[in-house]
């Protein structure tokens, strides 16, 4: 601390003329307004979300449930259906969803344009077009809350499916089942895996 007060005395003694220690003391001012500011916008900034990114975090958070939801209805209607097949005992089924359901949202357009005619002492004449486009997802009331109009959910893509069934040793208790699930959820043959149950 003692050679930094020398330093700052020596600067403050030196030979500087009046407009010169002015210049020092508001260039001090502004660097420590500055400072301040720069500390105001850390510690006074917004410290909930925004309603925006509540909404989407809290849709995440539902169609990440839904996926799971999904997963576990198709693997039981699939199981049913593929116990079903002749040859076929108990079946238990694994389904993986690539990514949850995607929402395309209503949206709601809204463009002005404004002319302006400017004609200055010359006489000459100037055209200014403003053109001002805004675009906002259409937000509904509900009981519970707002919620964004969704204009269609894209179904996610199946990544694979696992079938283990009783009678899966048969190449065309196999094939059948094969062809039952690349049939019944469009799958392609290369992310089905069929294996036969211990009985």
């Amino acid at each position: 601390m003692g050679a930094e007060d020398s330093f700052l005395k020596e600067i403050l003694n030196s030979n500087l003329s009046k407009s010169q220690l002015k210049f020092i003391r508001y260039l001090g001012l502004f660097i420590l307004m500055g400072v301040f500011l720069i500390l105001l916008g850390d510690f006074g900034g917004n410290f909930s979300q925004p309603e925006g990114s509540k909404q989407d975090y809290n849709h995440q958070q539902s169609s990440a449930g839904g996926a799971l939801a999904l997963e576990e209805e198709l693997e039981k209607k699939l199981a049913s259906i593929l116990s079903q097949v002749q040859g076929v005992g108990r079946v238990a089924v694994d389904v993986t969803l690539d990514t949850s359901s995607e929402y395309v949202y209503v949206r709601d357009y809204q463009q002005s344009n404004q002319e302006v005619k400017e004609e200055d002492d010359a006489g000459g004449i100037r055209n200014t077009i403003e053109s001002d486009k805004r675009e906002e997802i259409v937000i509904i009331n509900k009981g519970t809350g707002e919620e964004a109009l969704v204009r269609k959910e894209i179904k996610p893509k199946i990544r694979g499916v696992l079938v283990v069934a009783e009678g899966a040793g048969n190449s065309y208790v196999k094939a059948d089942l094969m062809q039952a699930i690349r049939r019944g959820l469009g799958v392609p043959s290369h992310k089905i895996i069929v294996l036969p149950k211990e009985r």
